[in-house]
């Protein structure tokens, strides 16, 4: 009982961790980052995606990050949404003079740069989940390969009465939930991600179940 309080707790605190750093993430992006550094940044991601998956991946993706983002974002009217919530309307300072002086005031330009880059942040989340799922193939290939290597080797470790390792089992399971929290963050990095950084992190991952898989204690 102490052990699954422990776990649970260990759990609720690694959660409340992950969501104040993604909150973190986000007042950095929306308050820190240059607009100028958001143009360089897609302009070298988008050179990385073209070199390293070829101009055919590369235009397959660009097209359904932005097919994703038009359905979900702007099709729903989510992006115009909060520009009229956060940003005064013409037409009504127009009709309004009373708030010509508010809207005068040199705050509103920087508020609709922070939007730009906030909604630009999250297009690019989606375009980079779209290159991890590009490499669905190989991630699933070296994942099944790792979940036999990792069960042979259990076999192998239970027919010669070998103990397993409770501290190379701990040790996996933090690396696939270091991994898990890596991927969520990496989405609204603001920094170029290449693409070869998936496979990188596949074959961690595929290793790490392996271990996981092996060191796993026989349940009676």
């Amino acid at each position: 009982m102490a052990t699954d309080a422990q776990t649970k707790t260990s759990w609720l605190w690694a959660t409340t961790v992950a969501v104040m750093l993604l909150i973190m993430e986000f007042v950095l992006l929306s308050a820190l980052i240059p607009a100028d550094w958001s143009t360089r940044m897609r302009d070298q991601e988008v050179r990385w995606v073209s070199s390293q998956l070829g101009d055919e991946t590369a235009t397959a993706v660009f097209a359904a990050a932005q097919r994703g983002y038009g359905t979900v974002f702007l099709r729903s009217g989510l992006v115009d949404a909060s520009y009229a919530l956060l940003l005064p309307d013409a037409a009504v300072v127009n009709e309004t003079p009373e708030l010509d002086k508010l809207a005068a005031v040199p705050i509103w330009p920087w508020v609709k740069q922070r939007l730009d880059l906030i909604w630009f942040a999250i297009y690019l989340a989606i375009q980079r989940l779209v290159v991890l799922f590009a490499w669905w193939p190989f991630i699933g290939f070296v994942l099944i390969g790792a979940v036999g290597d990792g069960l042979l080797r259990r076999r192998i470790r239970l027919a010669g009465f070998d103990y397993p390792s409770p501290l190379a089992h701990r040790l996996a399971v933090r690396v696939l939930l270091g991994l898990g929290f890596l991927i969520g963050f990496g989405l609204l990095l603001p920094l170029p991600v290449p693409p070869l950084a998936v496979p990188l992190l596949a074959l961690i991952a595929a290793t790490a179940l392996a271990v996981l898989l092996t060191q796993t204690q026989k349940r009676v």
